[in-house]
């Protein structure tokens, strides 16, 4: 969910075999949340578990 305007592109999600990416193309702050409404830890750069 976003509280600007569709076309200002806010963030981008890709789903892949290794789970979800979030990408947050603005300069605002952003928090993403599980389905449970839990807030999901950044995990800029984090390897996959078990190795790289």
């Amino acid at each position: 969910m976003t509280e600007t305007e569709p076309e200002q592109s806010p963030f981008n999600v890709v789903v892949h075999d290794q789970g979800i990416t979030v990408w947050v193309n603005s300069c605002n702050d952003a928090e993403v949340f599980d389905k449970n409404g839990g807030p999901v830890p950044c995990g800029h750069q984090r390897p996959a578990e078990g190795g790289l």
